[in-house]
């Protein structure tokens, strides 16, 4: 770090130096154009590369390994992925990379050989806005946890097949999430094109990471029903309350999303008050589970994955809470 003063002109223009390394390594010459951005806190952030795309490139070789090191490029934001073997490119490892890439959205494959497959995310970081993949997700998994609700009451092989598919098109979202995010944080140009601020990227990725949970768990909450077939086996009574459970969930689950979108007080207090109907319901239902000495253990491990989802409509609800306004 080092202190540069201000010089002046005679109308009073002020004038700055900029280091003479910095203009050699970004190829700057007189007429050169830097774009000068001023922060929240006051502080001018010269860029000299603002409107340059940069594509970023790993090249990765085979291992047991090989679909996660493909998953982490992709959320590290590389544009073109090369898959580069020392001999052949076997079957097993061209397979693992379709696997890979059927997973992540945005990407195909460009070109292929016997020793390289070379794939490129073809989606540009700012075409799709974070609330906008959000919003999608959301919609996924709420449809999920009013489905693993309804497998409790007639648990079926299809039905579960049916939340597991929709739930890897949550992963799939919360992946192209993750990317977006990172791209943002690690690149001031394009969240100046989105106007998007860091602490917005961490509200996106905590509440992105929150849906997806919700999705496993409603996954788990259905496949445990199958697994157990809970049709006939759990009282009435304790039916019934599982029943509006699911529905007392499933509204404070929108409501926190609202709050979320919104960030208004009223939107926010009308989640708290979601959640708090939902929490009363629950404790009714664990109550009643306690007075029923016969009820299966199932019902036990089937509450304690309905109290897991309550918790993570709640952390969203946390979430929401309103931003103080700020004076300029």
């Amino acid at each position: 770090m080092e202190i540069r003063r201000l010089q002046t002109t005679r109308d009073g223009t002020f004038l700055l130096s900029l280091p003479k390394e910095w203009a050699k390594r970004f190829n700057l010459h007189k007429g050169s154009p830097i774009y000068v951005k001023e922060r929240m806190d006051g502080c001018l952030v010269l860029d000299p590369k603002y409107g340059v795309e940069e594509t970023p490139e790993v090249t990765l070789k085979p291992s047991k390994s090989l679909k996660d090191a493909i998953l982490s490029s992709y959320l590290l934001g590389y544009g073109v992925i090369t898959i580069e073997a020392d001999g052949r490119l076997e079957e097993e490892d061209k397979a693992k990379v379709r696997q890979a890439a059927s997973r992540l959205i945005g990407v195909e494959v460009i070109e292929e050989d016997q020793r390289r497959i070379t794939l490129q995310c073809l989606l540009q970081a700012t075409a799709i806005p974070p609330e906008k993949i959000l919003r999608r997700q959301y919609i996924l998994s709420r449809s999920l946890l009013k489905d693993s609700f309804k497998a409790l009451l007639s648990p079926s092989p299809k039905m579960v097949e049916e939340v597991r598919d929709r739930d890897e098109e949550v992963d799939r979202l919360y992946f192209l999430m993750v990317r977006l995010l990172r791209s943002l944080i690690l690149n001031p140009r394009l969240s100046e094109k989105l106007g998007i601020s860091p602490i917005d990227c961490l509200d996106y990725r905590l509440a992105a990471s929150l849906v997806e949970r919700i999705a496993d768990t409603s996954v788990e909450l259905a496949s445990l029903a199958y697994r157990s077939k809970t049709q006939g086996k759990i009282p009435p009574k304790l039916f019934s309350l599982l029943k509006e459970t699911g529905e007392r969930l499933s509204e404070a689950y929108e409501e926190a999303l609202k709050a979320l979108f919104t960030r208004d007080e009223k939107n926010f207090n009308s989640a708290l008050k979601g959640v708090e109907l939902a929490a009363l319901t629950l404790e009714k239902l664990e109550s009643e589970a306690l007075r029923h000495r016969g009820s299966p253990p199932i019902l036990y491990i089937l509450l304690t994955l309905v109290r897991t989802l309550l918790d993570q409509i709640k952390d969203i609800t946390d979430l929401a809470y309103p931003r103080p306004s700020t004076s300029t």
